[in-house]
């Protein structure tokens, strides 16, 4: 288990806890913009960031993939199904 602090993690926690649909585009907007500031850096993440980084990039597109189907199926999103 990754038990190290990355900058980037704590938008990337934000998005993977969100459980407002309205809400999970910014907060994956977020945590995205977080990594892709992070990767500009000139610092070269060392190799444990790096699977982070690959990991939060397959749990974005997991959460973006979920959030479109929420959203798009009005009774999931109401809870109602």
């Amino acid at each position: 288990m990754n038990t190290r602090t990355y900058p980037w993690r704590t938008a990337f926690l934000c998005a993977v806890f969100e459980t407002d649909p309205a809400k999970m585009p910014a907060r994956i907007g977020k945590a995205t913009t977080a990594i892709e500031v992070r990767l500009a850096d000139h610092n070269q993440p060392d190799d444990a960031e790096s699977r982070a980084i690959e990991d939060a990039w397959r749990g974005l597109a997991t959460l973006k993939a979920e959030g479109v189907s929420v959203l798009a199926d009005p009774k999931e999103a109401s809870g109602t199904r």
